[in-house]
C-alpha cells in the first residue's frame, strides 16, 4: 500500500500527539511539527505509510530526547489486558469453536493503536468483537487451512501492538495445542505502541511459542528491511498470520499468501482493502470494522 495524501495530515497529527506525550515543552512541540513538515515535503509517496513514519518518529525522538514516548502506556496496556485475560480465556474454553473465538478476540484487540487513533474504548471493542459481523470474512478459509496442517507445521504470527499481544496469546495457545510450531514476530525497537520483546515476555507468550524480533523499528513488516532470520521464517512458513494495520499496509502488495487480522481505523486503509478484496468501500469506512482477509499474493 502506497502513501496517500491523507497520510501527510496524519503524520502531523501524530507528531503533535506524540511530542505532547514525550514532553510538556511547547517549544519542542513546535520544533517537531516544523521539522516533520519539512520531512513530509520530500517524502517518497511510493513507499508504504509505516515505512515513511520511521523518519517521522525519528525526528520526534530526536527533538524531544525521548526514544520511547509510549513506554508507560504500553506497560499499562499489557497490565489492563492481562487483568481481563481470564475472562476471555473462559470465553474461549466454553466456545463451541475455541479457535474461531480466540481469533475474534485477537482481532478485537487490534483497536489498541495509538498511531491510527488517539482515543478508543477497549472494553466496548472487546465486547463487540464477540458479536459483530466481519466486514471481510475469510475465517472459514483460515480455520480450514489451520486444521489441515500437519503437526509440526510452521505458523508465522506477526504481532502488532502491546496490550493487543496479550489477546494474541489466546490464538497462539490454540495453535500450539493443535501441535503447530508457532513463531511470533515483534519489533526490534520502539515505535508508537508496537509490541517489543519485553511486551511478549510481559504477557508470557515467549513461554508457549518462539519469539523473534523483525530487525526494524517500523510499525509494520517491511520485508526489504527485516532481518535475515525473519525473512527465512517468512519463506519457510506453512501459514502466515498478520495482525494489525501497519503489517497490512507493508505486506498488502507482497507475493506471499497471508491471513490479515485487523480492525480498520483509517479510511485510506479501508479503501485499499476494499479494492484488493472486492468489497464495497461503504463497508470499510475506517470506523473499527473487523476484518479477517485472505490475501493470496496475486491481488
Amino acid at each position: 500500500m502506497k502513501t496517500a495524501l491523507e497520510c501527510m495530515a496524519c503524520y502531523l497529527r501524530q507528531t503533535l500527539q506524540v511530542s505532547r506525550v514525550a514532553t510538556d515543552k511547547e517549544s519542542l512541540h513546535l520544533e517537531a511539527m516544523q521539522r516533520v513538515s519539512e520531512l513530509i515535503g520530500a517524502m517518497d509517496m511510493e513507499r508504504t505509510p509505516p515505512e515513511n513514519s520511521v523518519a517521522v518518529y525519528g525526528v520526534i525522538s530526536e527533538v524531544t530526547a525521548c526514544a520511547d514516548p509510549y513506554l508507560e502506556i504500553k506497560q499499562q496496556s499489557n497490565e489492563q489486558a492481562l487483568a481481563v485475560l481470564p475472562q476471555f480465556q473462559k470465553e474461549v474454553s466454553v466456545s463451541s469453536d475455541p479457535l474461531a473465538t480466540a481469533l475474534r478476540i485477537a482481532i478485537g484487540g487490534n483497536i489498541i493503536d495509538y498511531g491510527a487513533m488517539h482515543s478508543f474504548d477497549v472494553g466496548a471493542a472487546m465486547e463487540r468483537c464477540l458479536k459483530a459481523p466481519f466486514a471481510v470474512d475469510h475465517s472459514e478459509i483460515l480455520l480450514q487451512e489451520l486444521r489441515t496442517l500437519e503437526k509440526g507445521a510452521k505458523v508465522l504470527y506477526l504481532a502488532d501492538n502491546s496490550g493487543e499481544i496479550v489477546y494474541d496469546s489466546l490464538v497462539v495457545r490454540e495453535l500450539v495445542a493443535m501441535g503447530l510450531n508457532v513463531t511470533v514476530v515483534v519489533k526490534s525497537g520502539p515505535i508508537i505502541n508496537d509490541a517489543l520483546l519485553a511486551d511478549a515476555k510481559a504477557c508470557g507468550i515467549d513461554t508457549i511459542a518462539h519469539v523473534m524480533e523483525n530487525g526494524t523499528s517500523c510499525p509494520g513488516t517491511p520485508l526489504d528491511s527485516c532481518s535475515d532470520e525473519v525473512l527465512q521464517a517468512f519463506d519457510e512458513a506453512d501459514l502466515i498470520i498478520s495482525k494489525g494495520q501497519g503489517n497490512f499496509e507493508t505486506l498488502s502488495e507482497s507475493v506471499a499468501e497471508i491471513f490479515f487480522l485487523l480492525t480498520i481505523k483509517c479510511s485510506v486503509v479501508g479503501a485499499h482493502l476494499a479494492e484488493i478484496s472486492a468489497t464495497s468501500q461503504q463497508n470499510l469506512s475506517g470506523n473499527g470494522e473487523l476484518v479477517l482477509f485472505y490475501y493470496n499474493g496475486k491481488a
